[in-house]
């Protein structure tokens, strides 16, 4: 084996590593969500332990995702077990981790208020791994290897990277999956939200264009679209395992839109590139941080001026607190790509960002927050760190 393959394989065993990691955290989270923790329960648990070692056929929407869910977990341990070991040996590693896994998030589940823990489901996440195990040996059987996308610089840019898990996080917010969007098999018309805003287009075209750009500065052209895809995949899967369980006509639409920009910045040169894509980027995000335009003449009231409630707002139509750091930390990284100083523009975005917010507290049904300014310092505190980073 070459040098290169070897490297090769090395960062794409510390890739899979980390998406193990991320993939057990999650496990801890769905599991124990909403986190409502009551240790004396313990002591009160003792007349549900026998109840929860009975076999208990569960319903179809727990079975689908006990089986589900414990899929990434199998897969990526199958990966990092030595090569050496044999078929058998590999499944029965996968089973054993998996179910001892599943065994402890249900024994933690006795400390919390909501969570039914079942053997049952102990038996199915077991199975759910190993099952994850026989398919990714069957695709090794077939020449299928995974590999990394080729980048251009030999390693990611961190502030790239926090703005792609904004996007993926903004989708899947509040990170608690369901399986509810099995309704759709049986009427597949419910898939969609079909209300339309040219707002919510402008928002989602925003973002896509934004994306496309962070993505173009990472890949290569010839990983760049195979990326892309299976970025939009994701993006949709977690629409519909997280978030609203279902697609909006507002998000396709912008990524139709999107689409003609996204392939010019790929064949555009760096410089050209991003000027292009915050030329398309800013006016959209201005759009749909204003519209529908309807100002009132009264003075905004203090409370609108000052919110003391600092929650995820999306019900007015504005973003909430990741998709304005995605956005607006974006906006950040789309002007510094382009070459202009963070220095220089710091003020005059942090401006602009206040403005949009002062001009919500003249508009019905929204108030102003510290989101976008928030969303903007946090784009350039990491720029920042990331020009530490280079200069170290």
């Amino acid at each position: 084996m070459t040098r290169s393959a070897q490297e090769s394989r090395q960062a794409l065993r510390v890739a899979v590593s980390w998406l193990l990691v991320l993939t057990v955290a999650f496990i801890v989270y769905a599991s124990l969500y909403p986190f409502d923790f009551d240790p004396w329960r313990l002591h009160a648990a003792r007349a549900e332990l026998a109840r929860s070692l009975d076999w208990r056929p569960p319903p179809r929407t727990d079975l689908i995702a006990n089986l589900i869910f414990y899929l990434p977990f199998g897969a990526l341990l199958t990966y990092l077990t030595p090569r050496r070991w044999g078929y058998l040996r590999c499944i029965f590693w996968v089973l054993i981790l998996g179910s001892v896994l599943s065994f402890l998030m249900e024994c933690a589940q006795f400390m919390t208020r909501d969570r039914d823990p079942s053997i049952t489901d102990v038996a199915l996440n077991g199975a759910s791994a190993a099952a994850a195990a026989v398919l990714a040996f069957g695709a090794r059987r077939l020449g299928l290897r995974p590999a990394l996308p080729q980048l251009r610089a030999p390693r990611p840019d961190f502030l790239a990277l926090v703005l792609v898990g904004l996007w993926l996080a903004f989708h899947a917010a509040p990170f608690m999956p369901t399986v509810r969007f099995i309704r759709h098999l049986h009427a597949p018309w419910t898939l969609i939200a079909w209300d339309v805003s040219l707002a919510g287009i402008c928002g989602f075209f925003a973002g896509y264009v934004l994306l496309g750009a962070v993505l173009r500065s990472q890949l290569r052209a010839d990983s760049f679209w195979p990326a892309a895809a299976a970025l939009a995949a994701l993006t949709v899967l977690s629409r519909l395992v997280f978030r609203g369980q279902h697609l909006e006509l507002n998000e396709l639409l912008g990524l139709l839109t999107a689409l003609p920009v996204i392939w010019q910045l790929t064949r555009d040169g760096d410089d050209r590139a991003y000027a292009r894509a915050t030329l398309c980027f800013v006016p959209a995000l201005l759009f749909f941080a204003l519209a529908p335009f309807v100002f009132s003449t009264a003075t905004p009231s203090a409370a609108s001026l000052y919110p003391l409630d600092l929650k995820h707002r999306s019900l007015a139509g504005e973003p909430g607190w990741l998709e304005a750091a995605f956005l607006y930390a974006g906006l950040v990284w789309l002007l510094a790509e382009a070459g202009v100083p963070i220095r220089r523009s710091l003020l005059w975005l942090l401006g602009f960002a206040l403005l949009i917010e002062l001009a919500h507290a003249w508009q019905p049904g929204k108030a102003a927050h510290p989101a976008a300014p928030l969303g903007v310092l946090l784009g350039a505190a990491l720029a920042y760190l990331r020009r530490l980073r280079a200069s170290a």
